[in-house]
């Protein structure tokens, strides 16, 4: 996943509520208001604290698509849509439904974020959250755009000579057949086959499928999931995947099960979550990301949130309550490491480390926030690891869940520019703040580089 890290002008400082600080029963979140659904309202203010501090992005404007300030790259912008959504439709709450309405963008805009292409994965998290938006709004924009990217993707990227059996080449280098590219397709052709009822996804989506298990992804002995493919031998690697490959396909997996009721997708969806919540578990049981854990780059930040996410479209797909509570005590045992070991939401909230890498934040900085490792401690917060517990929260919320009072309606606007300032500590750790001679604006180096005294990452 490519990353993008422009130069940064220009942001702002507002009040992003009027009322006191988050947790008390006159801001814009409540366990009252959720009938006493604490998942809920726990996510209601980490959400709150997501979009006052990182969104919009000061720099909106230089982007073809919407953009939160400080996500590592364009994936990630399109992979919180999902969480979004889901949220409006878990907690029967439309705040910020202008946020999600706003993230349309055409296949042309889109593709535009890179050149001359886009990896396969990167366009595969907009189709899958434009597929969810429009699922669960009806907005039929999203769904065409959903089409677009899946056709587009499968033109570009399906391996025709059947060498493998075909499938997904990773980018337009076609050099590469992994996990997350084919888990995704696989998905987005089996829900846009229910949402359309066009079998050419139906059918692709099958191709998908006999591609990963003819090349053995699925270890058939632990279900734990290979990474890729060697392109010689059609063998898989011996690197078990992240969390989020694993996750993905429960999703698919699920999909599959609303379309043909065969029990065995479900078999092996429930056997993937086991052992993949069992491989990445430390010795007190709380969730980690295994391969990198506690030094997982931004991109993988998010992962162990996507995996939570679609194994909540498992529990919403399995007729199972034993199963389902299970697993909804899993993530309430998650939830509490997170709250005890993993939070910041000091009084005043510039005592939590919060990076915001794009330029100031454009409402009053709030909390909760988190980090990336959810044993703790806390080391500073930013949007890819704010989202991964967001999604974590969300998933915890109960059916039936609905949200009362003029908050469920809240939707804040958004404001002009401000500058800001490397006094600020706006970086990441390890990252050095390079300002430019007028002090208006600034940089964050890569972790490689360092500021010289023109103002330029060297």
């Amino acid at each position: 996943m490519a990353s993008l890290n422009p130069v940064v002008f220009l942001a702002v400082v507002v009040i992003c509520f009027i009322g006191p600080v988050v947790g008390d029963e006159n801001t814009t979140c409540s366990v009252a208001m959720f009938g006493g659904d604490h998942g809920a309202y726990l996510a209601c203010i980490a959400q709150f604290a997501h979009q006052c501090n990182w969104f919009p992005s000061p720099l909106a404007g230089l982007y073809s698509y919407q953009v939160w300030n400080g996500y590592d790259g364009f994936w990630q912008n399109g992979a919180v849509l999902e969480t979004m959504a889901n949220f409006i439709e878990f907690a029967k709450h439309q705040r910020y439904m202008s946020v999600v309405k706003g993230s349309h963008r055409d296949l042309y805009s889109l593709m535009e974020a890179y050149g001359p292409y886009p990896s396969f994965d990167d366009m595969g998290w907009y189709g899958l959250s434009y597929a969810r938006i429009y699922e669960l709004f009806g907005f039929q924009d999203f769904l065409q755009t959903a089409q677009d990217i899946f056709d587009w993707c499968w033109k570009t990227g399906w391996d025709s000579s059947n060498k493998c059996e075909g499938g997904m080449w990773f980018d337009n280098n076609v050099n590469a057949k992994v996990a997350i590219t084919n888990v995704q397709m696989f998905h987005v052709a089996a829900k846009l086959y229910r949402l359309t009822n066009n079998t050419e996804y139906r059918n692709k989506s099958e191709m998908i499928e006999n591609f990963l298990f003819a090349n053995n992804f699925i270890n058939s002995s632990t279900y734990l999931m290979s990474d890729g493919i060697d392109l010689d031998t059609c063998k898989p690697s011996n690197t078990v995947g992240f969390t989020y490959e694993t996750g993905v396909l429960i999703g698919a997996l699920s999909e599959m099960y609303r379309l043909t009721k065969n029990e065995s997708y479900l078999g092996l969806a429930e056997n993937l979550a086991s052992a993949v919540i069992d491989y990445n578990s430390n010795t007190t049981g709380v969730f980690t990301e295994k391969n990198c854990d506690p030094d997982c780059d931004d991109d993988a930040k998010m992962f162990k949130g996507i995996f939570v996410r679609n194994l909540r479209y498992f529990m919403d797909t399995v007729n199972n309550a034993t199963l389902r509570k299970k697993y909804q005590n899993w993530m309430e045992f998650q939830i509490q490491a997170n709250l005890k070991q993993n939070m910041c939401n000091e009084v005043p909230i510039s005592k939590c480390y919060i990076v915001f890498k794009d330029g100031p934040p454009s409402f009053k900085v709030t909390g909760p926030v988190f980090s990336s490792n959810w044993n703790g401690p806390f080391d500073y917060g930013a949007p890819m690891q704010q989202t991964s517990v967001l999604d974590l929260f969300v998933a915890s919320i109960l059916p039936g869940t609905k949200c009362s009072g003029v908050f469920c309606n809240y939707d804040p606007r958004i404001p002009p520019p401000k500058p800001m300032t490397c006094s600020s500590r706006p970086c990441p750790p390890g990252e050095d703040c390079c300002a430019y001679k007028h002090k208006a604006s600034y940089t964050c180096c890569d972790k490689s580089q360092k500021c010289n005294k023109q103002g330029i990452c060297v």
